[in-house]
C-alpha cells in the first residue's frame, strides 16, 4: 500500500501520533502473518459484496480512500481502482440481496464511502428500496482525513440521501479515530453536520504501539468523543497482517489498559475490547 496523506493531514505530520499512522514504515514483513486474516476474499460473493454472517453483509463500495492509514488490514487491496463498482456490480449485489432475504443488516465500508459519494449515494438510494433490509451501517474516516469534503456538492448531495433514509429506517455511521488530537475544530464540525442527519454516529479504534497504547492518550478520546455524541464501540487488537508489525502492541499490556478504561470511564464511553480472529471467526471479547 502506498503513502497518501491529504492537505488537511499533512498539517498535522509534526504530531508523531499522526504522522506514524500515514508514513511508510521501511520495515520489511518477517513474520508467517496474513495478507486477509478475516477471510473476505473468501467470501465475496459477487464483486464488492462479502456475505461472512448470516444476517449481515459487507459491501466495499472501492478500494480507495482519502489518505492511507498504514495500518489498514485491507491494505493487500486499497489504493487500486479495481475496486470500483460500476453499475452493473451494483446490479448484481442488489440481485444478490433480494434473493437472499435473511440479510437484514447491510455495512457499507471499502475503502471509504464518503471517498466515493456517487457511487455511495447510488448503493444507497437501491438498498433504501429492499424491504428486506432493516439497518444501514457506514464505516469512514473521511472526517479525520478530509474534513473540507464535506463541503463539496458531491458530498452534500450524499448527505441528503442519507437523512431521507434515517428517516424511515435506523441509519448507523461509524467513525474511525486513534488519537484525541485527531478531534480538531474542523472534524468536530463535520461530527455535527452528521449527526444532524438523524443518523446514530459510532466509532471504533485500533490499538497502535506507540500512537495510542496507553490508558491517558484512550482515556482521553474516548471521552471526548462521548461528550460530542460519538458512542465508543470497539478498540480492536491489530489484525496479523503482514507489514503491521510494527503497529502491534502487546496483548496483556493492553488488556491491562482496557480493564482501567472500564473501570474509569461511563459504560457508553468505554469501547468493548475485541480481537477480530482469524480465518473468518469475528470479534471476539477479550
Amino acid at each position: 500500500m502506498q503513502e497518501k496523506i491529504t492537505p488537511y493531514l499533512k498539517q498535522q505530520l509534526q504530531n508523531p501520533s499522526i504522522a506514524a499512522q500515514y508514513l511508510k514504515n521501511s520495515n520489511n514483513s518477517t513474520n508467517a502473518l496474513y495478507n486477509d486474516p478475516l477471510m473476505e476474499d473468501a467470501h465475496e460473493v459477487v464483486k464488492g459484496l462479502v456475505h461472512k454472517y448470516a444476517n449481515r453483509a459487507l459491501i466495499k463500495v472501492s478500494y480507495r480512500c482519502a489518505a492511507h492509514c498504514q495500518f489498514c488490514t485491507r491494505s493487500r487491496q486499497i489504493g487500486s481502482a479495481g475496486g470500483d463498482l460500476q453499475e452493473l456490480d451494483i446490479n448484481s449485489i442488489m440481485a444478490y440481496l433480494k434473493s437472499n432475504v435473511q440479510i437484514n443488516d447491510v455495512i457499507l465500508s471499502g475503502g471509504d464511502p464518503f471517498f466515493t459519494p456517487a457511487i455511495t449515494k447510488n448503493i444507497l438510494e437501491k438498498i433504501a428500496n429492499l424491504d428486506s433490509i432493516k439497518t444501514i451501517r457506514i464505516g469512514t474516516r473521511m472526517p479525520v482525513h478530509a474534513p473540507n469534503a464535506f463541503a463539496s456538492k458531491t458530498m452534500l448531495a450524499l448527505l441528503e440521501t442519507i437523512k431521507s433514509i434515517a428517516a424511515i429506517k435506523p441509519f448507523f455511521i461509524m467513525l474511525h479515530f486513534e488519537h484525541p488530537a485527531e478531534l480538531t475544530n474542523e472534524t468536530i464540525a463535520v461530527i455535527q453536520q452528521i449527526k444532524s442527519l438523524g443518523v446514530t454516529l459510532f466509532s471504533q479504534t485500533v490499538f497502535l504501539k506507540n500512537i495510542n497504547d496507553n490508558f491517558e492518550t484512550l482515556y482521553q478520546l474516548f471521552t471526548k468523543l462521548y461528550h460530542h455524541n460519538v458512542l465508543p464501540y470497539y478498540l480492536y487488537h491489530c489484525d496479523n497482517v503482514k507489514g503491521l508489525e510494527h503497529f502491534m502492541g502487546n496483548l496483556e499490556q493492553e488488556k491491562i489498559i482496557a480493564q482501567k478504561l472500564r473501570a474509569t470511564l461511563s459504560g457508553l464511553a468505554c469501547p468493548l475490547f475485541v480481537i477480530d480472529v482469524e480465518n473468518g471467526y469475528g470479534k471476539i471479547p477479550v
